[in-house]
Order: structure tokens, then C-alpha cells, then sequence
């Protein structure tokens, strides 16, 4: 198991939920509670950018999660235990899916071992190495006539809205990703694209990288597949949107403060 110090607390991880102490107040689990666990853990590290006494754990999946603890998403650490815990957390589950979806070299099939240097994975027969996979995505507020444009994902819970996202491909400008995700998903073209913020955003494993935007012609028309309805807001008629906990909410805060118009 990853040498670690006495102080250490645990991100445990069991089939993609986190495993905490079932008591309270909050708190995660202490090196004492790892070294009693009946199994320990598959895999598991120091959370890279935390202190030296975070580390994550992947509790095996075919056992049930211990005595005395419960098992929640990660997205409901934010309101337990605010912004920065999740942050941490959020990485130690990138790099823990990363991990557990490479443990054999895709060059010559050996199984892969920790680099000493970095956070890679090297493979002792062929030399290849291997990092954590990130999958940068824009998300867009597009403004027009100080309305906002907000769509409804098919995946989406009933009722939600938010802003529009979707995946870089391979050649494109951040820019350029922004007008073909638009175009593609209700057919406008948009103009004056801004870089707004990121987000990290481990579901499993993307950059969110925020912009605005400016309507510049056509009339939306959804693409019927991923996006069922959009249209133009304004501040006092809003739909259901994403909860704080995402970029996409600090974009259209961001509209409704008036920086947009």
C-alpha cells in the first residue's frame, strides 16, 4: 500500500461512491480506519495538489462497504463539505478511474507500474508511459438582446436547463469548438467569444473551460438528439437550472448580475 504518514485521511472510493464514517459531525476516514478495514484497498495514492496526508483508495467492488459507513456521490461532498474537499476528491476519482482502466500497457499488454518521477504509469518492458486522461469541453452562454440562451439536454432531470457544452475535437481552437458545438446543436452562429473561467469536473474526467458569447445570426432550432428544446431567457422568467456547483451556474449568474447584455 502507498507509504503514507500517521495523520493521513482517506478518500475511499467503493463502485464509484464515496465512502465515509457514518457519524457525525463530517469527517473522512483516518489512517487508523484504513488499517482496520477487513480488505484493504485494490489501488490507491497521495491526491495530487493536497497536502501530504490526503490520499485516495479504491475499495474492492465485489465487497460490501464497511461496518459504520455510508456510501454517497460525489456531488453531494459540495454541500457536506464545500468547494475545496471536493475539488480533492474529484481528482483523487479521475485519477483512480485512470488508473483502474490502465493497468496493462495498450503497446504490449504487460501490466503497467507507478512512475517514480510523476503521476504516469510506466510499462517496465516496453518503456511506454501513460497519463491521466483529460477530456477538455467548452461551455457557452450566448447573450442576445440581454437574454440568455438556454437549452434542455435529453439526459438532463425533468425540467432542467443550462447553457450549452460540448467535447474539443481533435485540430479545433477552443473558439472553433464553440461555433460548431452552437451550430450543431440549434443551428445559430454566435460572434465576440470570450474565455470566461475552468471548472475540473471528474464525471469521469473533462476540463470545463467556460465562455461567453454573442448571438450573430439564425433562429434556434434544437438539433432533436441531444438537445429536445432551447430558447431565450430573461432574468425574471428562468427555468430550473444546474446547482452551484457548477460552472455552468457561475455563467449564468454571471449573465443574471448584468455583466452580459
Amino acid at each position: 500500500m502507498t507509504d503514507r504518514c500517521p495523520s493521513a485521511r482517506w478518500l475511499l472510493f467503493h463502485k464509484d461512491l464515496l465512502v465515509l464514517p457514518s457519524k457525525e459531525p463530517f469527517s473522512l476516514p483516518e489512517d487508523g480506519d484504513v488499517n482496520r478495514l477487513p480488505h484493504p484497498p485494490l489501488r490507491s495514492g497521495m491526491v495530487p495538489r493536497a497536502d501530504e496526508s490526503l490520499f485516495w483508495g479504491e475499495l474492492d467492488p465485489d465487497e460490501p462497504i464497511p461496518h459504520g459507513t455510508e456510501a454517497i456521490g460525489l456531488r453531494d461532498l459540495w454541500a457536506l463539505a464545500g468547494e475545496e474537499l471536493f475539488r480533492h476528491a474529484g481528482t483523487a476519482f479521475q485519477v483512480m478511474n485512470w488508473r483502474r482502466n490502465t493497468r496493462f500497457c495498450s503497446r504490449c499488454g504487460d501490466a503497467m507500474v507507478p512512475s517514480e518521477v510523476d503521476a504516469g504509469l510506466l510499462c517496465p518492458s516496453c518503456g511506454f508511459a501513460s497519463y491521466p486522461t483529460l477530456s477538455p469541453a467548452v461551455i457557452v452562454a450566448v447573450v442576445r438582446d440581454g437574454k440568455l440562451l438556454l437549452a434542455r439536454n435529453s439526459r438532463f432531470p425533468k425540467g432542467r436547463h443550462s447553457v450549452l457544452a460540448g467535447f474539443v475535437e481533435p485540430g479545433e481552437t477552443l473558439e472553433e469548438t464553440v461555433r460548431r458545438e452552437i451550430r450543431e446543436e440549434v443551428a445559430i452562429e454566435v460572434k465576440d467569444i470570450a474565455y470566461f473561467d475552468s471548472q475540473p469536473w471528474p464525471f469521469p474526467h473533462s476540463l470545463m473551460l467556460g465562455f461567453t458569447a454573442r448571438w450573430a445570426s439564425g433562429e434556434i432550432r434544437p438539433d432533436g438528439t441531444e438537445i429536445e428544446e432551447a430558447g431565450w431567457f430573461t432574468p425574471e422568467d428562468m427555468p430550473d437550472i444546474p446547482p452551484s456547483i457548477s460552472i455552468s451556474r457561475r455563467l449564468i449568474e454571471h449573465w443574471r448580475s448584468g455583466a452580459l447584455r
